[in-house]
């Protein structure tokens, strides 16, 4: 399983808002997702290279894109943000979002190597159940945005302590060394940062065309079955 994981942070209604989001998509599947992703861009921004035309929530969903497509119908970009949530539930991706408005939180990676913060915890408990339920046996391996050397260090320091000095078989679930590279050549985190940015507005949203958007990320969702009796709950959640 290859999970790709962005952060954001917006503020909305007068609120600063911080947020992960999380794309998993099964290994078999990801070369057919990176495919249709690129003639995504080829086929509506005119990119001629992967690596062209990056994909960014904030660009997608910018104001003069509904102002666009309100004047002149023919926003390319909410085009775009449409065909990328169809691949993205055509390969069977499933998202992951956390955020938060609480101020000791908002930093999202605690840049200690020896301690992982709350919202990565909470997203790893979230993946760990995706695995035990969809993927035993396999291996889910981590993918962020290449930041900085210190910074990534840091995380990766983090992230490996925590999986292999910690019970309760992660070692069994993830591969112990996360994976940084270049947002622009990869796929994945290019629709890791889509889902981060409407899921910094799954609690509050100040814009209501964004609404059909975040409804449709929401679909794809993974949904934890608890045990008989329990209501089903999926993988967007606030932390206080």
């Amino acid at each position: 399983m290859l999970v790709f994981i962005d952060e954001t942070w917006q503020t909305v209604s007068n609120r600063r808002v911080g947020a992960l989001g999380a794309v998993a998509i099964e290994q078999s599947r990801y070369n057919d997702f990176c495919g249709s992703f690129y003639a995504m861009k080829r086929d509506v921004l005119g990119a001629s290279e992967l690596m062209h035309s990056e994909v960014k929530g904030q660009t997608c969903f910018a104001r003069a894109a509904f102002k666009r497509q309100q004047l002149h119908g023919d926003s390319h970009w909410l085009v775009l943000a449409d065909r990328l949530i169809a691949i993205l539930a055509a390969c069977h991706a499933k998202v992951f979002v956390i955020w938060t408005t609480n101020p000791e939180l908002l930093l999202l990676r605690n840049p200690r190597p020896a301690q992982v913060s709350k919202p990565y915890k909470r997203l790893l408990f979230d993946l760990r159940s995706l695995m035990e339920k969809e993927a035993p046996g396999h291996l889910a391996m981590l993918s962020f945005d290449l930041r900085g050397t210190r910074e990534d260090e840091a995380t990766a320091a983090a992230i490996q302590n925590y999986l292999v000095r910690t019970r309760n078989g992660w070692k069994s679930h993830f591969l112990c060394i996360p994976n940084f590279t270049v947002s622009s050549v990869s796929p994945g985190l290019q629709a890791a940062d889509f889902v981060a940015f409407l899921g910094a507005r799954m609690g509050r949203n100040d814009r209501p065309e964004l609404a059909p958007y975040i409804a449709r990320i929401r679909g794809l969702a993974y949904e934890f079955v608890p045990p008989t009796g329990s209501t089903p709950r999926k993988s967007v959640r606030r932390l206080k």
